[in-house]
């Protein structure tokens, strides 16, 4: 196997069977290796083969940059977050290489960053959170640098972003702050206190964080259960006028109108939780 390019000592560019670049890396991988040496795979330790050429592309710029250590660790975070059942994509490996080593680089220099949607991530995104956490010990066991709980939410909100197919995290400060709101609404309006660990409560949480990401995103959502929708709405009247408050929310601070099937969706949720009440 043929080195297409050398990133760094521990970090090279290979061919695979179908022509596709991968990065591979280990202790001394690249050491005194140029294009066309032979590939000693013995020293390979891990292997990153990205399904997008441009995050490949992307990636291997950080590498040249960053310590193929941070690949690791945000390689660990994107398996652990994948068998968590997160659908996280390959541009995470990238923007959280170079977030851990920013990181690391500010505690270095004694700069420490409050996280102030630390408990909002931490509440409406557990197993985020706890992947970051995860993260954390990973660092800490490479490094010997604790970044502590500010920065395992950091790491969260990079997970989250890569969810909701954006590389901006301050996206997720957006949509986090819009499903405060909307359970804030829901709360006062039927006078309820939410059983955080009730099944009704975690499954309308989830829907609330792709039901706000398409707000901000503006995308649409197709109608298309309108007969279901009048029945529902006629059996549950108490249910609805809730989804109106909701619906007259976003439509006053995000000029977003939801239609039949979002609102079908919220009737469903917030009906669960009243009969759980």
């Amino acid at each position: 196997m043929k080195i297409v390019r050398v990133l760094n000592t521990n970090a090279v560019v290979v061919l695979d069977k179908k022509g596709q670049e991968i990065i591979m890396t280990g202790a001394g991988v690249g050491f005194k290796k140029k294009r066309g040496d032979e590939l000693d795979k013995s020293l390979v330790e891990k292997i990153y083969c990205l399904k997008s050429e441009e995050d490949n592309y992307r990636l291997q710029a950080v590498v040249r940059e960053i310590s193929e250590k941070y690949l690791e660790i945000a390689g660990r975070v994107v398996t652990a977050s994948r068998e968590a059942g997160l659908k996280v994509r390959d541009a995470l490996y990238v923007t959280l290489t170079d977030h851990i080593n920013s990181a690391v680089e500010r505690y270095q220099q004694g700069i420490a960053l409050k996280n102030i949607m630390r408990s909002e991530i931490r509440k409406f995104y557990s197993r985020e959170y706890e992947l970051g956490c995860m993260a954390i010990g990973w660092i800490q066991q490479m490094t010997g640098i604790d970044l502590g709980d500010d920065e395992a939410a950091f790491i969260a909100m990079h997970i989250i972003s890569s969810e909701f197919e954006t590389n901006n995290v301050s996206d997720v400060q957006k949509i986090t702050e819009l499903i405060q709101a909307i359970i804030k609404i829901v709360k006062i309006h039927f006078k309820i206190d939410f059983n955080e660990d009730s099944v009704s409560y975690q499954r309308f949480l989830t829907h609330l964080k792709f039901f706000s990401a398409r707000i901000m995103d503006g995308e649409v959502y197709e109608d298309s259960m309108g007969e279901i929708y009048q029945v529902m709405v006629a059996q549950n009247r108490k249910a609805y006028t809730g989804v109106q408050k909701v619906s007259a929310f976003i439509r006053k601070q995000y000029g977003y109108k939801l239609g039949i099937d979002e609102e079908l969706y919220l009737l469903i949720h917030i009906k669960r939780i009243l009969d759980e009440q």
